[in-house]
């Protein structure tokens, strides 16, 4: 029993990669997101809509996603009556929820951040204004604006590469799920 939680602890020691591409023009809009651990990767691409599962480089699922007609549902049948949490359940939550966010932000590390930008807005004056804002806003990525006056416009790419360790993720969740308040509006909320 000892030795499997060894090699668990050793195997969430392993990073987990996240690489994410994109680029919009003219109203298209393409990318692709990437996560590999260890043996196991998980690849999408938006624009054939499918998804890869591969391990050792090699695909064991391909799956093409087809757009399916909405459905229309009876509003009547659908609605079910049930009572909806106060309020005053949640709102003690908010601090430990946003210190939550920071906690697991913060164990990300970017290896490669590169985003390639023209912008323009419908009066040139909020462009320009919206350029100082962006070259105002200082970094360590390699990050190009380039203001469009003529027109309005939007077109991107973007190119980006993260990693975590899994591990890291236990700390912040357990000093979530620990938390005083936390405890105590959960326990609201079942009773309620």
């Amino acid at each position: 029993m000892g030795i499997v939680i060894v090699i668990i602890i050793v195997v969430l020691l392993f990073p987990v990669t996240i690489r994410a591409r994109s680029s919009g023009s003219e109203g298209i809009i393409d990318g692709s997101l990437s996560i590999s651990w260890l043996i196991l990767a998980i690849q999408y691409e938006l624009k054939d809509k499918q998804t890869d599962i591969l391990i050792l480089g090699r695909t064991l699922i391909h799956r093409q996603y087809k757009e399916k007609p909405p459905e229309t549902k009876d509003i009547k049948k659908s609605v079910k009556s049930r009572s909806i949490p106060q309020v005053n359940n949640f709102t003690p939550l908010i601090g430990p929820l946003m210190r939550l966010i920071r906690d697991l932000l913060s164990i990300f590390k970017f290896r490669h951040f590169e985003l390639d930008t023209v912008y323009g807005l419908e009066d040139p004056a909020y462009t320009g204004m919206l350029t100082g804002y962006l070259h105002a806003l200082s970094g360590q990525y390699n990050i190009s604006f380039t203001p469009d006056f003529t027109q309005p416009e939007l077109d991107w790419d973007l190119d980006l590469a993260t990693a975590f360790t899994p591990i890291a993720v236990v700390p912040p969740i357990t000093r979530f799920a620990t938390n005083p308040r936390v405890l105590r509006s959960g326990w609201r909320i079942i009773r309620s």
